[in-house]
Parts: structure tokens; C-alpha cells; sequence
């Protein structure tokens, strides 16, 4: 599953909007100021194939081509569409695609959509906004309620990703051998075991008998899987809890405590389940029930007398835990994953090492597609330029003479890799002018400027006292004396004499017309310096 390219007539601050992605990359990190629109893209992408799954009109129209299964696909839909949506075949030619100018019939589209839309789009984002949660709500009704009827699917299509994966994901990995699993828990979390599991299940909504040693009911796959817990667990209990429904009501709760003594045992209940994927969904087909009020699970950690609970990692870990696991259970899929800001809790030396543990995990498979959005420079430190496109506003005119702001997503001129954290930051991509703090920024500036006066031999005994404070100041925190190149001298003083540099640029606009005015007087000496 690949997007090459979308349009997006007007949803949100998207109006005529357009992006080509570089398809033939694993991942593409979307870059650009706050409200630039990062989010209303990931936002539209999950609507737009939500709805060509259920075949319902999107609200907005748009375009989109992408690669899936094989084939190349353009379709279009919304108010304007006729049918609701099109879907239209394509063939590389002489490097181009070229579409078939009469649509897929809806007959073919609905008996083998899975030749024509992703196996899974999964979302997840870290802030606490639940901004696309509701978009997911169909698939995961309709998901439990062929769970209840005793119906077994996959993994659904449309996932969003919670907290509690992180859980699920962490048995399904100690379920299995796999050295690279095992490594990455050891060297990322500090986590060289499994100690225990508490399973805590509670009555469910749609309970059909008031027996919790029956399971309330259940059906199918579930049901089964209950059986098994159940055989193999420690002293099941049954009990009736009172639980906190809100700050001020309380309801009494059947509930019942299922405890897995230790990693062997739980190997031993995933067994029938052949693979990490299996398990892991067969544990969160559980949660969707309705069934789980928690787990508790207890690690052993490096470094750490006992064991602790799972809860007690950081979010950062479970964050970390949760995207890595998901892309690992379905990376041989036509699968979309849409990451908004995943790296927020992470620190730094694991922001810096992402990309490539996203790399590692998809195991360079082609056949999955990462967009993810951030505003941190270490995360795309090591990326071509083909890999990042900047979300940046830009005022425009229309047809009646109105001025209005539209949204471009644009590749950069050049790659980030090589440029260093401070190189990115200060490049057009993020456009700082410096990566001092204001204060510090200020004072060097100064200090340049009384450079300068020191070399006209004009300083005062004031100036020249705080040029002494401020040269020691900037040697211990390795900043050179003044140059020795008569050229950059002259350029330093003719800059600290305008007042456009007497100030750190504010917006983009500022930050530009600095750069015309250093080139202008450039110019000047270095036609001068000809003479």
C-alpha cells in the first residue's frame, strides 16, 4: 500500500490542497509550523478510505492515487462524484501512470476489496485529543459485533491505536521467540522478562447471562479463548466490586481476577495461536467485547530489585511499544500508518534512533507505507529530503480580488541528512534564524558589535570592559575570537550597524529580508575586495 499522490478540494484549512509523496519510500514525515494542516491531512486520509470501505459519500471531494495489492489506483469522491465514488485502473507507462477512462464496476470493488484498499490503516496519536477516534467507531461496532455472533476476522481495516495495546502487544512479544523482538525490549526498555499477568474481566454491556464462570455468554473465538485462560490460570476468583462510574456515581460489577503465573504459562496459552499477530488479536478482540476492565503485568527490568508493573514504564515506552508492535503485526500487508506526532514522549536519543527502528521493524518491506508528522529536528536528522514534505501557509488572492491563506506541502531543496540538529533547525525547513535562546542571542550580537568598535580602535573604557566580560563569557562557552579573515570582518561590520539585525527575526518574511540585505552587502564587498 503506497499513496503517490492526493488532492483535497476544501476540508478544514485544506482548500485546493495538493501533495505528491514520494511512493517509492517506506515513510514520509510531514513538517511545518502548528495549524499548517498536518493533521487535517492524516484526518482526510482516514476518512477518505473509511468511507470507501463502507461506500458512503465523503464530505469533501477529493483525489487520491495510490499502489495496492499490485495495482495501480486513482479515486475520487464526495458531493460532487457521481455514485457516491470511482475507482479507476492504472498501468506504468514509459514511467508514467496511465488510467483507464471508465471506472471500476461497483460489483468488482465490493467482491475483492482487498485488491483495491488497504488490508489496515492504522492511526495513532500521542497528544490527548481523541480528534479521530469517532471515524473508527464503525468498523469497531461492526468488528464486535460479529465477535458476539461468534464471527472471526482479522485484524479490523481501520485501526486506532490506545494505551491498552501497549499491553497486548507486550505479551504477544514474550508469546514467541524472536531474537530481534527480545533485543529491542532489552536495549530500548530494560526488559528481560515476564513475571506475571493479572487479567481483570468485568460484566459486559450486552451480557446475556449473569454467570461469570460462564463468561457472561460469550461466543466464539472469544469464548474459546476464555476457556483457555481460564485452564490455565492460578485460583480463578469471582467477585462483585463496587466501581466508580464517575466523579460522583458508583455501580456494583461482576468481576473476575484470571492470573498467569509466569511467562511459560502464557507461551503456553498463545501456542494455539501459531504467531504474535494472532495473539495479539485475539486478546484485543477480548477488550472490544466489552470484557477487560485491565491487565496487570509485572516485568523483570535491568537494573531494577523485583519486578515492576507494566504501568509504571513511561508513557514514552508504552508509546514506543504500542507503534513499534502494531507495524511489526501486519507489516507484511498492504497496510497505512498514520502517525501524528508519535515521538512526543520519547527522548532524545530515541527520537534520534526512530526512523531507523521503524526501518528495522517493516524489515525494508515494500508493500506498507509510514506518514507520520512531528516538529522535532532529531527525528529526521538522517533523511533524504525525498522522505519530508513541509505543510507551510501562504496568502494567495482569488477571482473576486479576496486574500486568503491556502495550504502547500512542498519537498525541501535538500536533504537533512549531514546538516546536525542545529543545521536542520536553522535551514529553511524549520527556519530558525539561530539556536540561541533570545538572551544569549542578543548578547553575541553585542559582543560582534563591540568587535567591531574594538578593531576601529573607537571603544570606550565602559565598552571595553563589557567586551572583556563578554569575551570571557563566549570563550568558555566555545565560541571563536573575532576572525582573522578581513573579508568576514568588513561583513560583520557593515551588518552591526543596520538596525534589521539589531533583533531576532520574529516570522518567515523577517528572516528573508535578513538573508536579501547579508547577500546585498556580500555582494558589495566581494565586488570591492575585485578592484
Amino acid at each position: 500500500m503506497k499513496i503517490d499522490k492526493v488532492f483535497i478540494e476544501d476540508f478544514k484549512n485544506l482548500r485546493n490542497f495538493s501533495i505528491d509523496i514520494n511512493e517509492t519510500k517506506l515513510h514520509t514525515v510531514l513538517l511545518g509550523q502548528n495549524a499548517a494542516g498536518k493533521s487535517n491531512f492524516i484526518e482526510a486520509i482516514v476518512l477518505i478510505f473509511r468511507d470507501l470501505d463502507h461506500e458512503r459519500e465523503t464530505t469533501f471531494n477529493y483525489q487520491i492515487e495510490y499502489r495496492c495489492s499490485g495495482n495501480y489506483i486513482k479515486a475520487i469522491g464526495g458531493p460532487n462524484v457521481k455514485g457516491t465514488y470511482q475507482l479507476y485502473l492504472g498501468k506504468e507507462e514509459n514511467s508514467t501512470i496511465e488510467y483507464q477512462s471508465k471506472p471500476l464496476s461497483k460489483k468488482l470493488f465490493k467482491e475483492d476489496k482487498d485488491s483495491y484498499l488497504p488490508k489496515h490503516v492504522f492511526s495513532y496519536y500521542s497528544g490527548i485529543s481523541n480528534r479521530l477516534l469517532e471515524y473508527f467507531d464503525r468498523h469497531q461496532i461492526r468488528f464486535r459485533d460479529d465477535l458476539l455472533k461468534g464471527i472471526d476476522h482479522p485484524i479490523r481495516k481501520l485501526f486506532y491505536a490506545r494505551n491498552i495495546h501497549s499491553h497486548f502487544v507486550l505479551m504477544s512479544f514474550f508469546s514467541f521467540s524472536d531474537s530481534q523482538i527480545q533485543e529491542f525490549l532489552s536495549e530500548y526498555l530494560d526488559i528481560t522478562g515476564l513475571e506475571s499477568v493479572l487479567f481483570v474481566f468485568k460484566e459486559p454491556n450486552w451480557l446475556r447471562n449473569k454467570n461469570p464462570e460462564d463468561f457472561w455468554g460469550a461466543r466464539g473465538l472469544v469464548r474459546s479463548f476464555l476457556e483457555d485462560l481460564w485452564k490455565i490460570s492460578m485460583a480463578p476468583i469471582v467477585t462483585t466490586e463496587t466501581v466508580r462510574v464517575d466523579f460522583v456515581k458508583r455501580t456494583s460489577q461482576q468481576q473476575m481476577y484470571l492470573y498467569v503465573s509466569n511467562e511459560t504459562k502464557l507461551q503456553e496459552l498463545a501456542d494455539k495461536y501459531s504467531n504474535h499477530s494472532l495473539f495479539f488479536k485475539i486478546l484485543e478482540s477480548t477488550y472490544v467485547s466489552d470484557l477487560i476492565q485491565e491487565v496487570r503485568i509485572k516485568v523483570k527490568k535491568r537494573n531494577i530489585d523485583g519486578n515492576i508493573t507494566f504501568k509504571e514504564l513511561s508513557e514514552g515506552e508504552q508509546q514506543l511499544l504500542t507503534v513499534l508492535g502494531l507495524i511489526r503485526f501486519t507489516k507484511e500487508k498492504e497496510s497505512l500508518f498514520l502517525l501524528d506526532e508519535p515521538d512526543t514522549h520519547l527522548n532524545p536519543l530515541w527520537k534520534w534512533k526512530y526512523m531507523s527502528l521503524l526501518q528495522n521493524i517493516v524489515d525494508k518491506n515494500d508493500r506498507s507505507q509510514i506518514i507520520m508528522t512531528t516538529h522535532d529536528p532529531l527525528v529526521i536528522g538522517d533523511l533524504t529530503k525525498e522522505e519530508i514534505r513541509i505543510f507551510q501557509t501562504n496568502k494567495f488572492v482569488d477571482e473576486e480580488g479576496k486574500e486568503f491563506v491556502k495550504t502547500e506541502a512542498l519537498e525541501p531543496d535538500f536533504d537533512p541528512k549531514g546538516l546536525g540538529v542545529a543545521g536542520v533547525l536553522m535551514s529553511p525547513i524549520f527556519g530558525l534564524s539561530t539556536t540561541l535562546g533570545p538572551e544569549t542571542q542578543n548578547e553575541l550580537n553585542e559582543y560582534r558589535k563591540l568587535e567591531v568598535l574594538e578593531q576601529q580602535g573607537t571603544l570606550t573604557s565602559t565598552q571595553k570592559i563589557s567586551l572583556e566580560k563578554y569575551s570571557e563569557f563566549f570563550e568558555k562557552a566555545g565560541f571563536n575570537k573575532f576572525t582573522r579573515d578581513p573579508l568576514y570582518n568588513l561583513f560583520v561590520e557593515k551588518l552591526s550597524v543596520l538596525k534589521e539585525f539589531q533583533q531576532i527575526p520574529l516570522n518567515e518574511d523577517e528572516r528573508i529580508k535578513q538573508n536579501e540585505l547579508a547577500f546585498s552587502i556580500l555582494e558589495d564587498i566581494l565586488k570591492e575586495s575585485k578592484k
